[in-house]
């Protein structure tokens, strides 16, 4: 079984790593021609100014006196510039946002994995192209535009890493930093003789990347005082940049400014999904080449957020985020980047309309090059009889557009040449994801039969192990014909044939070859269909119906609750009222009027306001006070209780586990005290939290195996970590979910009373250690799946009830602020992925126990949970989409992500609960009599 489970895990990790090939793949190619405009620039040089994490809204909308936040660049848009809004894509993270900004194109998600720092795959840029380029800022971001350059002209300034510090005084001072050194970097020109003719050559970019508002807006939240002020700081060493760069070059009137940002920000302070506050960023641009100012025609169409930005008279040029990267190669004269998949906003542009139109067909065959070198090697690695070409865009129809084009530019017909162009461009895009995305039903084909193979599988399994229907009435070996066995082994050979001459990637031959291994070994077992068949004769068509709308009502559910939170407390409701309907009152009136309160009392954590509340240590607090009295109480019935199981030192442990638990109750306080009065994170308070961490796992171990002890110890240990990573009422969530667990596994044993299929035992004898014998086990009846999916439901509930929802953006980073204040994004995501992971344990831990008390089999009762989970990740799979708005598709996507991590984790998790709970580290002394 140990290697069920283990085929199993890595089935399921291919399954969740097909995503990311599936629909996220890397959309670079290689052997592109340069193109650029051969017509003179209006500008020499640009000065780029990226200011992370600033949102659109707070940029543009007046303060609370009515006043600009950004006095000097809402002048800019007023009298000098251009202005917009940025439309990013998800992730909505700091290097994609900067690669799209910089490169022209949308990153693939797989650079995550390198935490958006290095480069995956090289490509081309804005800086690589200029003659020169000089950037100040972050070292997350500068050295991987440095890195990927041809050559050594681009040259990277950083600040120390350790500088971008949540904890940090006021953040807006890595923001100063920025400033300070460039002015020290153009006083230093006046002397160096070397760097002042560098500076003064052609196609010259200047970077200046500010990351005190992203991290101001993770620190404070984006609607804070200390956010808000560093628009303020941002906008005036814009100004002062501006004055220093125009007097260096003597007024010339050749520097065009680009004013933006990389991704916005939730209210919560986190980014990363597709919410609008998280792609919508601003766009200014002024200076040699940029439009001026123009009055808008369309005042009714604003919504009434955009009104209040008090600029309706002013005509806003929106773009997507790739399209800044062509707009700067424009402005100073240098090739496109290569990659790049942006639009020339032709709008911005103030030069004659042939450099417009030239522009434009420049942009059309850098995009077009792309088209032409993607469909050649698509062609390449696929049998031409299979092949399907673009055929909105055949050679001749390139041809016949380029010819028009040109015939329009020399006739003077700028707007309708700009017109084909934009057509042209438009159809060579749809080409590029045409052939980007030319597996992606094979692919999703290969996905789905490995999904249906292995559930069907699964099912059979425990059909021919754990059920008594089967095993009576079958005697059949198991093994397949030889026509089957040929036929599958043929069906591979000629998959790994096809996949060989298309020159597919090694991974495309797992995918493949993956389904029809599983359907091989559901082959052996489709004999025990026909046993079911005849089982299912004997029983009723409505019961046969009946419990099918019940199984499908309970997945969709939980699918449902992905969307809608309430639907669990609708669930847990509904749960609450079960042993009153299943007439189990009767026999134990005090555990069905606890199961009732607390279902109740559970039901209203999904009713809670999801992330983005202002952190209240108050709550976590209290959390921690409720979590000592109920320990304190639980160890007074233990004493009164103690009898051979109860031994002395495991008081000690339980004793020592609570004084733990009133030093996290501590150290939360204090250290946010100390964050909120600007003093860092305490020393002391970070050593104490990774100390309490790392020996949760352990200390348990030390307590007895004996099923209250253990449970009670794993409750103390996990509910300590668990407040060092609270901010607000989640902290009270492990205390009433512990509570809710432990009275079901009271209430699952008076079900098997009540049903006869056991005798009723005191559950505090049982000891965890002594649960394996294999002899006390039954077979698994229909209740069975009741009890998985009732773990399956409070696994859902663990997720949605602490306040996350079901974006990769739901997650505050103040959660882990006594651990580190210094920005680590492995650091960080792994402490909050154990924060959710917490829950999840417990819940786990006491499946566990119900598993034992009901004398069932703890891998026969978990492959109908995983049943269950499978049939809901490929449910979210056939959801999963890449057309409509961000917001829809990053959610689309972070559901079968967090889906799939789920099942992930319940397969590891099952496991790590019986390991906790069975096993126990044993000290060598002599012993006292007194001892005992």
């Amino acid at each position: 079984m140990l290697l069920f489970f283990i085929v199993g895990l890595i089935i399921h990790l291919i399954f969740f790593a097909s995503i990311f090939d599936i629909y996220f793949t890397s959309p670079l190619v290689h052997g592109m021609t340069p193109q650029h405009t051969r017509l003179p620039p209006p500008a020499k040089r640009l000065v780029l100014f990226v200011a992370d994490g600033l949102r659109a809204d707070t940029f543009f909308e007046l303060d609370e006196h009515g006043l600009p936040r950004a006095p000097y660049l809402r002048n800019i848009i007023q009298t000098k510039g251009s202005w917009g809004v940025s439309h990013t894509r998800v992730p909505t993270e700091s290097r994609p946002g900067h690669v799209a900004l910089i490169a022209g194109f949308y990153e693939d998600v797989s650079a995550v994995a390198k935490g958006w720092k290095e480069n995956p795959v090289e490509f081309d840029s804005v800086f690589n192209e200029s003659t020169y380029t000089w950037s100040w800022g972050s070292p997350d971001i500068l050295p991987m535009f440095a890195k990927g350059a041809s050559g050594d002209h681009v040259f990277t300034h950083c600040y120390l890493a350790e500088s971008e510090d949540f904890a940090s005084e006021d953040a807006a001072k890595l923001d100063a930093w920025v400033f300070d050194h460039v002015k020290s970097f153009f006083r230093s020109a006046q002397s160096d003789q070397t760097l002042l003719h560098k500076l003064n050559d052609d196609k010259v970019v200047f970077f200046l990347h500010l990351l005190g508002l992203d991290t101001n807006g993770h620190a404070h939240r984006p609607g804070s005082r200390e956010y808000k002020d560093n628009v303020k700081k941002v906008d005036e060493g814009v100004k002062e940049m501006v004055t220093l760069i125009e007097d260096f070059y003597g007024n010339d009137d050749k520097t065009a400014f680009v004013f933006t940002s990389d991704h916005g920000m939730t209210d919560w302070g986190s980014h990363g999904a597709g919410h609008p506050s998280e792609t919508l960023t601003p766009l200014v641009a002024w200076g040699a080449g940029v439009h001026h100012p123009r009055e808008s025609l369309f005042l009714d169409t604003l919504s009434n957020n955009e009104q209040k930005w008090n600029l309706m008279n002013l005509k806003r040029l929106d773009v997507n985020q790739a399209d800044v990267a062509p707009l700067m190669s424009a402005l100073i004269g240098i090739p496109y980047p290569l990659n790049s998949v942006g639009i020339l906003p032709v709008e911005y542009i103030n030069s004659s309309n042939l450099f417009k139109a030239e522009s434009m067909l420049t942009n059309a065959f850098q995009i077009l090059e792309q088209f032409k070198v993607k469909m050649a090697q698509k062609k390449l690695t696929t049998l031409s009889f299979l092949f399907s070409p673009f055929s909105s865009l055949s050679e001749s129809k390139q041809l016949d557009i380029v010819r028009r084009v040109r015939s329009y530019i020399h006739g003077g017909n700028y707007k309708e040449a700009m017109d084909l162009c934009r057509t042209l461009i438009d159809l060579a895009l749809e080409g590029l994801t045409y052939y980007h995305t030319y597996d992606r039903f094979f692919l999703g084909t290969s996905v789905v039969m490995g999904f249906a193979g292995w559930i069907l599988y699964v099912i059979l399994i425990i059909m021919k192990t754990n059920t008594s229907t089967i095993q009576t009435t079958s005697c059949y070996s198991g093994t397949p014909s030889q026509l089957v066995s040929y036929g599958f082994g043929a069906l591979g050979l000629s998959m790994v044939f096809f996949l060989i001459i298309q020159s597919s990637p090694w991974t495309y031959y797992v995918y493949c070859l993956l389904p029809i291994n599983i359907w091989y070994a559901a082959s052996k077992e489709l004999w025990i269909l026909h046993q079911v068949r005849i089982y299912l004769m004997t029983v009723s068509p409505f019961g046969i119906l009946g419990f099918l709308i019940i199984v499908i009502m309970g997945v969709e559910i939980l699918v449902v609750s992905f969307f809608y939170r309430w639907v669990l407390t609708v669930g847990l409701v509904a749960f609450a009222f079960w042993p009153v309907v299943m007439k189990l009152w009767i026999e134990a009136k005090i555990t069905t009027v606890s199961w009732v309160l607390l279902s109740l009392l559970l039901a209203v954590f999904p009713l809670m306001p999801v992330v983005g509340r202002e952190p209240n240590i108050t709550l976590v607090t209290c959390a921690g006070l409720l979590a000592l009295l109920v320990s304190l109480a639980s160890l007074v019935w233990l004493w009164k209780k103690r009898d051979s199981c109860v031994k002395r030192r495991d008081f000690k442990v339980h004793v020592c586990q609570m004084i733990s638990l009133a030093v996290s109750i501590y150290v939360v306080g204090t250290t946010h005290w100390s964050l909120a009065a600007k003093q860092g994170l305490p020393l002391l308070n970070q050593i104490i939290s990774w100390a309490i961490l790392t020996f949760s796992l352990v200390v348990p171990l030390l307590s007895a195996t004996f099923l209250f002890q253990r449970l009670l110890s794993l409750f103390l240990s996990f509910m300590s970590s668990y407040l060092l990573l609270s901010t607000g009422y989640e902290a009270f969530f492990p205390v009433a979910l512990s509570c809710l667990m432990f009275v079901w596994i009271f209430i699952e044993q008076e079900t098997l009373v009540n049903q006869g299929l056991s005798f009723k035992q005191k559950l505090n004898f049982i000891d965890f250690s002594c649960s394996a014998d294999i002899t006390q086990f039954r077979q698994l009846n229909l209740d069975d799946i009741r009890r998985a999916f009732f773990l399956v439901f409070f696994i859902v509930t663990a997720f949605f009830g602490t306040g996350n929802i079901a974006s990769i953006n739901s997650f505050d980073p103040a959660s882990v602020y006594c651990f580190l204040t210094v920005f680590n994004p492995f650091v960080m995501g792994a402490l909050m992925m154990w924060k959710i992971l917490i829950p999840f344990i417990l819940v786990m831990c006491s499946f566990e126990t119900v598993q034992i008390s009901a004398q069932i089999s703890s891998k026969s009762l978990f492959l109908i949970v995983l049943v269950i989970s499978d049939i809901m990740s490929l449910h979210f799979f056939f959801l999963v989409k890449d057309y409509g708005s961000w917001l829809d598709i990053g959610t689309s996507i972070s559901h079968y992500v967090i889906v799939m991590l789920m099942t992930i984790f319940l397969m590891l998790l099952s496991g790590l609960a019986h390991w906790l709970t069975t096993k126990k580290i044993n000290f060598r002394r002599k012993m006292k009599p007194h001892d005992t």
